[in-house]
């Protein structure tokens, strides 16, 4: 695999967050939003994707000029905690691309002063429990009939990675 980068997304990024998830395939789109999103997500859903300023960032991941993967964090309230998600295009996933996305949304929380994550995903979404078994063992892990929820804290010692993976 081409070196994987990460940069910060912005609103500009609309149509190209737009395209990736209209890539997806039904069961990914599923896995990632626990609904479904149609051939072509709405534009209301892809603006929610792309917060910016203290409540939330948006990161994009790009092989070369293809991006291939998004994930964000959004505060939960006023409190120092907040909830992350991310998505990766069906052709790049199992190859780490998730778990590198995941890694630099938790240097980003850090280096904010974030101190508490939360995990949400479907009780069959097989993809995050072995990534938060590896990532976050620690993770408290709490079922409600189809959904998992997942909670830890994070390092505040991380050490904020750069921009590119391998």
């Amino acid at each position: 695999m081409s070196a994987l980068t990460f940069r910060p997304a912005t609103a500009a990024d609309a149509g190209a967050v737009t395209d990736l998830l209209a890539g997806l395939s039904p069961d990914s789109a599923y896995l990632r939003f626990q609904t479904a999103i149609g051939p072509r997500p709405m534009p209301a859903l892809v603006r929610a994707l792309l917060p910016e300023g203290v409540s939330g960032r948006a990161l994009l991941g790009f092989v070369g000029d293809d991006l291939v993967a998004h994930g964000l964090w959004v505060r939960i309230g006023p409190c120092r905690a907040a909830e992350i998600a991310l998505v990766v295009a069906d052709d790049r996933q199992r190859e780490g691309v998730g778990s590198a996305l995941a890694a630099a949304l938790l240097d980003d929380l850090a280096a904010r002063g974030i101190e508490r994550v939360e995990v949400y995903a479907g009780a069959g979404n097989r993809a995050v429990a072995r990534m938060m078994s590896r990532a976050a063992p620690d993770a408290d892990p709490e079922r409600d009939g189809a959904t998992v929820s997942y909670s830890f804290a994070v390092d505040p010692r991380r050490v904020r990675s750069t921009t590119t993976a391998a």
